[in-house]
């Protein structure tokens, strides 16, 4: 493991299972890791994470296969499946076992993963605006996901089609009416190097490729069996997962869950609302401690 200070917080390399995982991460006490979705890396928990830290907490936001800084085989299993064995890997080897699994959007589903098949690496799980069955992949993901399998979405983001103005459209109508969340930051979180480099472009290819419902299609018996306590965390302006449909599908399939709900957020609360849902993450441990 390396570690470069940058400001409030650090990034860390840890090498596992023939990957090095980027992990950005400040703050002591009980460990929180925070998973990223599509299409978005770490970064898009720089606030939160920092804010975690300054209120007593110790969070961590890995960049997982395919994203950010994150080193992977190219023989790798970039599936969500094989992203959550490797996250419980190396929750176990950096002694964060048992965790707060905090996981937004695709990264919801790894962590539904690894509180269902690695249960020894959680302790509690909160999912945010996350996917389930049923309610992905979106069409316009679902291009992407064929575009990757044979083997367009590469030269379609270095000859600059991918990301396009529609595209941009889409990311922007994703936010909550008011949001204030700049294009610097949406530059930063979500069209990083994924579109604007060789390795980041091959990397994201590899990961769209391997995606696949059926990673999520086996959870829904599992779900209702879990002992540990569940947060569902929900921004009720997101038109992609919905509240009325995903939301309430994931209320069903975890009938115990605390939920709160960020009336003006849209599908990306880290970025748009960080200060509410921190507050909403420490009050709700703290009433179910």
């Amino acid at each position: 493991m390396t570690r470069d200070p940058t400001g409030g917080e650090q990034r860390s390399r840890y090498v596992v299972d023939g990957a090095e995982l980027s992990v950005l991460e400040a703050g002591r006490g009980e460990p929180l890791v925070l998973l990223h979705g599509i299409p978005t890396g770490a970064e898009l928990w720089r606030e939160v994470l920092l804010k975690l830290a300054a209120r007593g907490a110790r969070a961590f936001a890995p960049d997982l296969p395919g994203y950010g800084h994150t080193r992977a085989p190219t023989t790798a299993d970039h599936s969500l499946a094989g992203t959550a064995r490797l996250v419980a890997r190396w929750i176990e080897a950096a002694g964060l076992a048992p965790a707060w699994l905090v996981g937004h959007d695709s990264g919801g589903a790894v962590a539904q993963l690894l509180a269902v098949d690695h249960p020894d690496t959680v302790c509690r799980l909160t999912l945010v605006n996350s996917i389930t069955d049923g309610s992905w992949p979106a069409p316009r993901a679902r291009i992407s996901t064929q575009l990757a399998r044979l083997g367009a979405f590469r030269p379609a983001a270095r000859l600059g089609l991918v990301p396009n103005p529609l595209m941009r459209w889409q990311v922007r109508r994703a936010l909550g009416p008011g949001s204030h969340v700049s294009e610097e930051v949406l530059d930063r979180v979500v069209w990083d190097d994924k579109f604007t480099s060789p390795r980041g472009r091959a990397a994201f290819q590899r990961h769209l490729a391997a995606l696949t419902a059926a990673d999520t299609a086996v959870l829904d018996p599992a779900l209702s069996s879990l002992t540990l306590p569940v947060q569902i965390v929900w921004g009720l302006e997101d038109p992609f997962q919905r509240w009325t449909t995903a939301g309430r599908r994931l209320r069903e399939l975890l009938p115990e869950a605390h939920v709160d709900r960020l009336e003006t957020c849209g599908h990306f609360p880290p970025l748009e609302c960080p200060e509410a849902l921190v507050t909403i993450l420490l009050d709700w441990r703290a009433a179910s401690t």
